[in-house]
């Protein structure tokens, strides 16, 4: 069952995007969210208490445009049934999202496209972030509950990202015209089948060298996070790389050192989330997470969302989600997921 109740965080003013998105109440956002996510932390990107949200259907499949503050999101099993079989596209036009499953933990920023499977749980956050996303039924690409979906980050200056990143504008664009032509989903789920499958099956030994060894490192770096001395020279040396190799390696991550970088605050942003705020618990989870200093744990937790980490966790302020009543015309995304409830119940 979706909670009921989510913190909300202090506002910043922020220029709305120039998408022609309808301005939404906070309790109207975590409505809009309940279906695949649930909140546990929640930043209006507007003085006023609001954010920027704007659906669309096309046919089999779904998505929103949207511009928020800073957001904590998870799913766990159960925790929003609405979701099963889903997968989703995702790209960010300004500020960050940050996602976490199981086997693939990234930061997704301007000139990347992220396709991820929202069956599993995942861990997520939002930083003063304007983005899209699309939703497609994994029937629809051929795969079953049973089959699992790594994650995969593209930048979009690769050839895959940057026709699935114009194939998402060419969605949200048809969307806007009221009666205008209506968009073709074939190519998009083709691309999306394409990136899937290359990911599901390795082409040549040398791939699947790459993909361990890049996994390996994964593991490595998350294992190490307290280690102050765990740099790109470090990680090379130990697995015998070029930097240039480790490098490309996490070129979508914006290079290994941003990754670490990003690891660690993140790491600790859901450590101080789920376990709570006491005293000397910025001094632990800061020291747990390699950082060198509270000084720069509070300076890394503000750079990313605009405030520390005091006022991130402060004692919460209670939102109901709303039952979107004479607006529900404006979600149809919402009522997409309910639909698809109804028929997967009705199903069994």
């Amino acid at each position: 069952m979706q909670n009921n109740a989510v913190t909300t965080l202090s506002t910043t003013a922020q220029s709305a995007p120039d998408w022609g998105l309808n301005p939404i109440s906070m309790a109207e956002w975590v409505a809009a969210w309940s279906p695949f996510a649930e909140m546990l932390a929640l930043h209006p990107l507007n003085e006023d208490g609001t954010n920027f949200w704007q659906s669309f259907v096309h046919g089999p499949i779904a998505g929103a445009r949207y511009a928020t503050g800073s957001q904590l999101i998870r799913h766990r099993h159960r925790s929003a049934p609405a979701n099963s079989g889903m997968l989703a596209i995702q790209s960010v036009q300004s500020g960050a999202v940050a996602m976490e499953f199981e086997s693939r933990r990234f930061v997704q920023r301007p000139g990347s496209v992220a396709i991820m499977d929202l069956a599993r749980p995942f861990k997520g956050s939002h930083q003063n972030a304007v983005g899209e996303i699309i939703f497609i039924p994994r029937e629809l690409l051929g795969f079953s509950d049973v089959d699992h979906i790594e994650p995969a980050l593209l930048t979009t200056e690769s050839l895959q990202g940057d026709l699935l990143a114009s194939e998402m504008r060419l969605f949200f664009d048809l969307g806007g015209s009221p009666g205008g032509i209506r968009f073709q989903t074939g190519t998009l789920l083709h691309l999306a089948n394409s990136i899937i499958s290359q990911n599901r099956h390795a082409s040549s030994d040398r791939v699947v060298w790459w993909r361990a060894r890049n996994t390996l490192i994964r593991n490595y770096i998350e294992d190490n996070l307290s280690d102050l001395n765990l740099l790109p020279a470090e990680v090379c040396n130990t697995f015998n790389l070029s930097r240039a190799t480790l490098y490309r390696m996490f070129e979508a991550d914006g290079g290994v050192r941003r990754y670490i970088q990003d690891r660690r605050l993140y790491a600790a942003i859901w450590d101080l989330a789920e376990g709570g705020i006491h005293r000397g618990r910025l001094t632990e989870v800061a020291e747990k997470w390699g950082f060198s200093s509270n000084a720069n744990f509070n300076r890394a937790v503000k750079t990313a969302f605009h405030m520390p980490p005091g006022a991130l966790f402060r004692p919460p302020a209670f939102i109901v989600p709303a039952r979107l009543g004479e607006r529900r015309g404006e979600f149809p995304v919402f009522d997409w997921f309910a639909q698809r409830s109804q028929n997967e119940a009705s199903a069994f």
